[in-house]
């Protein structure tokens, strides 16, 4: 049975949810807090990679590749992103 254009969309929801974590992580490094802004970057990408380990059939856009590959590229950039987030010493004054 085939999909309607709204079944469609409301399908995509683990690519927009990462999405919206991104867009979100970008409008707080925009307000001059980029320590907390890159951390929702990257939980939000982390996130991405939790959701890829879904069944292929649900996670929609969100996959590219290969299960593995994307769960390890999303996996590594997302913690790549929280651990400098963290290490990055605070400026001086």
């Amino acid at each position: 049975m085939a999909k309607t254009p709204l079944q469609q969309v409301l399908g995509q929801w683990p690519l927009a949810t990462v999405l919206t974590g991104v867009a979100a992580g970008l409008i707080v490094v925009a307000t001059s807090h980029w320590r907390m802004g890159c951390l929702i970057i990257g939980a939000a990408i982390t996130l991405g990679a939790l959701l890829r380990l879904m069944p292929d059939r649900l996670v929609g856009l969100l996959r590219v590749r290969n299960r593995v590959l994307d769960f390890t590229i999303l996996i590594l950039l997302g913690l790549g992103i929280i651990i400098f987030a963290l290490i990055v010493p605070p400026s001086r004054g």
